[in-house]
C-alpha cells in the first residue's frame, strides 16, 4: 500500500533521471484483530517524473521471473531439479507475446542451488491426476528483480551488530516479502521533473513478534520505470514502541 504527494510538478527537468530519496519518518500503527502497519515515509525526486509500476504491467521487462533454460539445436530447454547434465552458458528467458524474451545468462559456480521456493517453480500438468506426484515438475527459475519497484531490508541491532531479519517474514523466499510496487499515481507526470513524498506501508501481524523491544533499521531503494536504480536510503535506529501512533 503505498501513497504519494507531490512537492511540485515541472516542464523543464532540471535533476537526474536517477530518482534520489531520502528518510522521512517511520511510524507503527497496531490494529487490533488484524495485520499491524509499518509505515515509511521518504522523499524522492526524479527528473523525468517516470515513478509506479500499475498491477497489470506484467510483461517484460516487469515480469515477475525468468526460466532457466539450455539451448540445443536452436531450441531452449528447461531444467529442471536435481539435473545433472546440461549445455553451458545457462539462459535466463521469459515468454510474452508468443516470443522467447532473452535476458541475458544465468550465474552460478557449477552448482545448481539446493531446492529452495525462491529458485525453484513447482508445476503440475492440469490435465493429469493432481494427486500423481509423477506429474508434477520443478524447474530452476530466477525472479525478475524489476517486476517490484521498492526493497527494503530490516536489520536487528544485535551486540552492536546490524543483522538482516528478512527471512523473519519471507521464510526463505515461501511467502511474499515486503518488496513491492509503488503505483503509477498520475500518468500526465511522467516526463516531467517531479518531487514528492512517498508513504509505504507493510501490512503484518508479526512485527511485534519479531522487533520486540529491539533496535531496528531499515534500508531500502526504488526502481523508476526506465529501470533506473536510486540511492539506498537509510532509517534511523528505531524501537517499536517509541514510533508506536495513537
Amino acid at each position: 500500500m503505498a501513497s504519494m504527494l507531490f512537492a511540485g510538478c515541472y516542464d523543464a527537468p532540471y535533476l537526474p533521471d536517477e530518482p534520489n530519496i531520502s528518510f522521512n519518518r517511520i511510524e507503527f500503527v497496531e490494529v487490533e484483530g488484524a495485520a499491524d502497519s509499518l509505515i515509511l515515509t521518504f522523499n524522492f525526486e526524479d527528473g523525468d517524473g517516470d515513478i509506479g509500476l500499475d498491477i497489470d504491467e506484467v510483461y517484460p521487462p516487469y515480469h515477475t521471473f525468468n526460466y532457466v533454460v539450455q539451448e540445443r539445436d536452436s531450441e531452449y530447454f528447461l531444467i529442471e531439479y536435481g539435473q545433472l547434465s546440461f549445455n553451458e552458458p545457462l539462459i535466463l528467458a521469459t515468454s510474452y507475446g508468443g516470443e522467447v524474451v532473452l535476458s541475458g545468462n544465468y550465474d552460478f559456480d557449477q552448482t545448481l542451488p539446493e531446492f529452495g521456493c525462491a529458485d525453484y517453480l513447482v508445476t503440475t500438468d492440469l490435465n493429469t491426476d493432481p494427486l500423481d506426484t509423477d506429474q508434477v515438475d520443478t524447474f530452476l527459475i530466477k525472479k525478475n528483480l524489476f517486476n517490484k519497484n521498492i526493497y527494503v531490508n530490516f536489520y536487528k541491532k544485535i551486540r552492536g551488530k546490524y543483522q538482516l531479519i528478512n527471512d523473519d517474514f519471507s521464510q526463505g523466499g515461501c511467502v511474499e516479502f515486503f518488496n513491492s510496487r509503488i503505483p503509477v499515481f498520475d500518468k500526465e507526470n511522467i516526463g516531467k521533473t517531479l518531487k514528492g513524498n512517498i508513504s509505504f506501508s507493510m501490512l503484518s501481524q508479526g512485527f511485534q513478534q519479531t522487533f520486540r523491544n529491539d533496535s531496528i533499521m531499515m534500508s531500502f531503494y526504488i526502481y523508476d520505470r526506465n529501470l533506473n536504480k536510486s540511492n539506498i536510503a537509510e532509517t534511523p535506529d528505531f524501537v517499536l514502541i517509541n514510533i508506536t501512533r495513537d
